[in-house]
């Protein structure tokens, strides 16, 4: 018993721990937010300050609606010893009375929910900033996936995980603190209407002091006791509950987004049952936290109810024996109620508590993966640069691994010169692409160093183009600024790269991945080319969707337009070998660089 107590324990200052560790940044915060206060002008202020300032203010206006509520408990017991004696001067000087106190409470309830949705959606947004730009710094987002993403669907902890997590951890804060002063409040008041309470013991009657607070405690104990009993398995229920719901979306966006080649390899059978399988998942789940919310809301309830009725009870012999006036009786209830509420806050919060748990779970998880991926930044190859403008790109002595240490390229070493192209060949699996990502600084698991021009600008077309939400016009500058783009320079890149009929919706918003075929998809690639003008270019089979003399056509076009452009490409086709200086092969059983030779 005792060892489960100091587990218990552990695992309570722990949690809060996690919760300080996700909460305390923002209140910590250096960042300066610009406020226009009207006639007093503009002024610039760290978020700390808001949220601080916000933060005060709330807790004011809490500890506002406690004194009411005990200003509201002493007017129970006059208004009704005043219709107890029938005294009509008093029962209208208390409707006033009770008048007054009703708009304070109502003012301040008003105001108090206005400031913690202020507060709410700062510290959402300054917590869904921070986040992102984390995961998108140094494309961590990309080597999460590589440790096989044990912090699943990272777009739903950004977009939901941190939102319930702001509005639990206020909900409950404000809460706790609430009940704490309402407890305080009201003990005082409790252990002083107790003093006129006796209980009979045989023919004697003893005076406990502070005898109602005392039952207080033990109820409440009792009824936290049973909730913590009874609903413990909800936390792992909300936090299996979100990765599910999560799954199941992910799922269906896959769908949508590769629609075509599911219709035409009429997959939708298979889809649908690896569909429903996802959200077998979801409603079996939905099923457990069922049967167990059912069991803890009897219990909430029935606690709740008999939490009514108890405190007069217990004090009802004494009002019928004339000891106590209905004023105090009223009184004696309020105050035992409060008492009690206040007591009993983790069991009236606990399924809320049980969310809450599981959301700073998953945050705390999602924010360990995140720095964990972020030291695979300092892996990789060793980048230097240099002066010398001849040469935009070596690399020497390469090795590249998979994620489990299986080699793929091992020893490479070739020197890119300007106005020169390499064409790699080799095996499908033999490390290309692999390798184009270490020289990328996206791939950790290499060894070697590489060597850059200074100043050189390096861009790499994949078989697959990805295009951003937006316009035309934003996919081709991506990952540019469309505004950045003149019109001119948009329309003659496009005419180049044979798109011109293009030209007339660039402004238009599309899912141009699914507007475009596959073929345009890689053109458009290479305008982006037309448009950045980098010093490097990196081929990772750019033209595999083209015709072979539309592909001839673009080489050509690209060492026409940048004539000082160093290019590297990977493809399997033999007529690309011409359109290279010379090729560098790689094997397959042994993954090394084994000739280069001059094209043909």
């Amino acid at each position: 018993m005792k060892h489960d107590l100091h587990r218990r324990v552990v695992s309570l200052l722990r949690q809060l721990r996690d919760a300080w560790q996700l909460a305390g940044p923002y209140f910590r915060s250096r960042s300066a937010v610009t406020v226009d206060l009207g006639w007093l002008g503009r002024w610039t202020i760290t978020e700390r300050w808001i949220g601080c300032f916000l933060l005060c203010s709330i807790i004011a206006f809490e500890t506002g609606q406690v004194w009411l509520t005990v200003l509201l408990n002493e007017w129970n017991a006059r208004f009704f010893n005043a219709l107890q004696d029938k005294n009509i001067l008093a029962f209208w000087k208390e409707l006033a009375v009770f008048t007054l106190i009703a708009g304070a409470f109502v003012a301040v309830a008003a105001y108090q929910l206005y400031l913690t949705q202020w507060l709410h959606m700062r510290w959402r947004a300054w917590m869904t900033t921070r986040y992102l730009d984390r995961w998108l710094q140094h494309g961590v987002h990309y080597r999460m996936r590589l440790r096989g993403e044990p912090a699943d669907n990272p777009d739903q902890r950004i977009a939901d995980d941190i939102e319930m997590f702001v509005d639990r951890t206020l909900s409950l804060g404000i809460g706790f603190l609430s009940a704490t002063m309402i407890l305080v409040s009201f003990v005082v008041i409790l252990w002083g209407l107790s003093a006129h309470l006796s209980f009979p013991i045989g023919s004697h009657s003893i005076t406990v002091p502070g005898s109602l607070v005392w039952m207080a405690v033990v109820f409440a104990f009792l009824g936290t006791l049973g909730a913590h009993r009874i609903g413990q398995r909800l936390i792992s229920l909300n936090f299996a509950k979100q990765r599910f719901e999560a799954d199941f979306r992910y799922a269906l966006v896959r769908l949508r987004e590769n629609s075509e080649q599911i219709a035409l390899a009429r997959g939708e059978s298979r889809e649908r049952d690896l569909l429903s399988g996802r959200f077998a998942n979801v409603v079996s789940n939905w099923y457990a936290s069922m049967s167990r919310q059912k069991r803890l809301t009897f219990f909430t309830t029935g606690y709740n109810q008999i939490a009514v009725v108890l405190p007069t009870i217990i004090v009802a012999p004494h009002y019928f024996a004339g000891l106590v006036s209905l004023g105090t009786l009223t009184q004696t209830g309020g105050a035992f109620g409060q008492v009690q509420t206040a007591l009993s806050f983790f069991v009236n919060a606990y399924a809320r508590f049980a969310q809450w748990k599981s959301v700073i779970d998953r945050l705390v998880g999602f924010e360990t993966q995140i720095a964990l991926a972020a030291d695979l930044a300092h892996s990789g190859l060793r980048e230097t640069r240099h002066g010398r403008i001849e040469a935009p790109l070596a690399i020497d002595d390469v090795d590249v691994q998979l994620p489990d240490g299986t080699h793929l390229v091992t020893g490479a070493s070739f020197t890119v010169r300007c106005g020169e192209a390499i064409l790699l060949t080799g095996p499908s699996g033999s490390g290309k692409s692999s390798l184009f990502r270490a020289v990328a600084a996206i791939w950790p698991y290499a060894r070697g160093r590489l060597t850059l021009a200074t100043g050189a600008r390096l861009l790499i077309l994949s078989q697959r183009p990805y295009f951003p939400l937006g316009s035309l016009r934003a996919a081709l500058a991506y990952p540019a600024s469309g505004n950045e783009l003149p019109p001119g320079q948009m329309c003659a890149a496009l005419e180049k790269v044979g798109l011109a009929y293009l030209a007339g919706r660039s402004s238009e918003i599309a899912p141009w991945n699914e507007v475009l075929s596959p073929g345009e998809q890689q053109r458009l690639a290479f305008c982006r080319v037309l448009v950045h003008r980098p010093d490097v270019v990196l081929l990772d089979e750019a033209t595999s969707a083209l015709d072979e003399p539309s592909e001839a056509e673009l080489y050509r076009l690209l060492r026409l337009e940048l004539p000082s452009a160093a290019i590297v490409s990977i493809g399997h086709r033999s007529t690309l070998a011409p359109l290279h200086d010379r090729s560098i092969r790689c094997g397959w059983l042994s993954p090394r660089v084994v000739h280069s030779a001059a094209a043909a």
